[in-house]
């Protein structure tokens, strides 16, 4: 998927379930997340729209979402971070992925992973839930002090304000070994078994599997300002 200036949104690849067919009349949208199988969008006036795979429910939107203003797309099921600092989920449950953490408020981020989901909230503590077969739960004792968050396939990343990342989960691929001499990272993203990472000087960093090259980072790749990881890539 692809979010154009002028809030239009574009999708290629895969279509089995038309999730790169947008919407007729979609326009004036601000934010984009892209799932197995189906398609999120905020618009400017803060609902949200879904397209695509509905085999449990992913493109039900609850009725009456509004004031949206970040989203994340899983495997099965999806997550909505609201202005006043609630989340909603949808779609797939059997993992427990949208029965949200108790105690959990004020949250200012989101990640949808395979089976599971990470919430950060304004003090910085990260609430974890749905499947925890590979530790992807288990939030590190003390762990604090964290601005970004990010959920893969059975594991889970987060960032801290010192630019220092944290992985805890299924490691089966080294995906949760972070290398050493990162240097000072400013955003993270997780894959199915892979993580990346992106260096304030404009680098980015890649760990876990490798099967499909997805770990490649291209050489002599500088000033980077975003990253992001499919399952495989």
């Amino acid at each position: 998927l692809a979010l154009k200036d002028d809030g239009v949104v574009l999708g290629w690849g895969q279509n089995w379930y038309g999730e790169t067919t947008t919407p007729h009349g979609l326009e004036n949208v601000k934010a984009i997340a892209a799932g197995d199988g189906f398609s999120m969008a905020i618009k400017q006036d803060g609902t949200a729209v879904a397209w695509g795979r509905n085999v449990l429910g992913e493109t039900l939107v609850p009725d009456g979402l509004a004031n949206v203003r970040a989203i994340s797309a899983g495997a099965c099921h999806c997550l909505a971070l609201q202005e006043n600092g609630t989340i909603q989920a949808w779609g797939g449950y059997d993992e427990g992925q949208t029965a949200l953490s108790r105690g959990l408020v004020d949250a200012i981020a989101i990640s949808a992973g395979g089976d599971h989901s990470l919430a950060l909230t304004q003090n910085g503590q990260v609430f974890a839930w749905g499947d925890g077969q590979n530790g992807q739960l288990e939030v590190p004792e003390g762990l604090g002090d964290v601005v970004m968050v990010a959920a893969g396939g059975c594991h889970s990343l987060a960032l801290k304000s010192d630019g220092t990342v944290k992985a805890w989960g299924n490691n089966i691929f080294g995906q949760t070994s972070v290398p050493s001499g990162l240097g000072r990272i400013k955003a993270i993203a997780a894959g199915e078994d892979h993580s990346l990472a992106l260096a304030e000087d404009g680098t980015v960093h890649a760990w876990g599997r490798h099967d499909k090259g997805q770990i490649d980072v291209p050489p002599g790749l500088r000033g980077v300002k975003a990253i992001s990881a499919g399952a495989f890539f």
